[in-house]
């Protein structure tokens, strides 16, 4: 049973994602287009309340509304949400946004913010965690103190070896995690990580028992 219910998992996501590229999109516009006549200081998302300065990070409308366009939506193994990545120039922000039916397609399908370090906008200690593997001809990557080659190395993560990781925005490395996200492990080089959406379907399927088992 829990065989079949993988592979529906799987196949639903595949089915929503071409959808959820533009439906995503859709909450974040109607975001904005709410913060323009709010006349609150604060605005509830979720289960959360952001402060309108926070969410527009000191851009323009303009600059907001040409980098929603540019947005790009990814699914990180959850088939009730996917990711928006607002590319505002020198900063960004990430938003979880639900996929899962009934939908409003407004903000309200929102769950949470991250900022560009991946960190939550109100909770600095919570971090976006996805899954991947390692992509390395050598069939093992190093894990390093601090970003950089110089730093010294942690651990190992050896091929088809499932962590979690958190990107860094522009940066070349990325926050890595145990496989249950529980222990901050070190940072990994960003091209040495193969992410869910780029996973064979059998690794995809090994991701998604470990996050809903």
């Amino acid at each position: 049973m829990k065989k079949y219910t993988i592979v529906l998992i799987l196949a639903c996501g595949y089915f929503l994602s071409s959808h959820a590229q533009q439906s995503c999109k859709d909450c974040i516009y109607d975001l904005y287009k709410v913060l323009g006549t709010c006349q609150s200081k604060c605005i509830d998302i979720g289960n959360n309340t952001y402060s309108v300065k926070s969410l527009y990070q000191d851009k323009s409308d303009s600059i907001i509304f040409a980098a929603i366009t540019k947005a790009h939506v990814f699914s990180y193994g959850n088939p009730l949400d996917s990711v928006v990545e607002l590319d505002l120039g020198d900063k960004a922000l990430y938003f979880m946004v639900t996929t899962e039916p009934p939908r409003s397609f407004r903000y309200s399908d929102i769950n949470c913010v991250y900022d560009s370090k991946g960190c939550n906008l109100l909770y600095k200690e919570d971090y976006m965690k996805f899954p991947a593997v390692i992509n390395d001809p050598d069939g093992f990557t190093y894990v390093r103190e601090r970003p950089s080659t110089k730093s010294k190395v942690k651990t190992k993560i050896r091929r088809n070896q499932i962590f979690l990781y958190t990107p860094i925005w522009r940066s070349d490395w990325c926050r890595a995690y145990s496989d249950d996200g529980s222990l901050f492990i070190g940072y990994i080089y960003r091209k040495r990580i193969l992410p869910f959406d780029k996973c064979s379907v059998d690794i995809k399927k090994k991701m998604i028992t470990l996050m809903f088992d």
